[in-house]
């Protein structure tokens, strides 16, 4: 989501625009962030070893 929010805009119109993009934090769980690309790339860190082998 954006909110455009030009210099001329008042407080009311910018307290008005963030609460369209409140979220409820008691709902909220790491794995909501986490993880999207669970099993593409396996490992994370043995992932990270052959991606940045610079020296190999």
């Amino acid at each position: 989501m954006v909110i455009l929010i030009d210099k001329n805009s008042d407080k009311k119109t910018i307290e008005a625009a963030l609460k369209k993009i409140k979220v409820d934090k008691k709902n909220l769980k790491l794995s909501d962030f986490a993880g999207k690309l669970k099993g593409v790339f396996g490992d994370g860190v043995d992932f990270q070893k052959k991606v940045r082998n610079e020296w190999d």
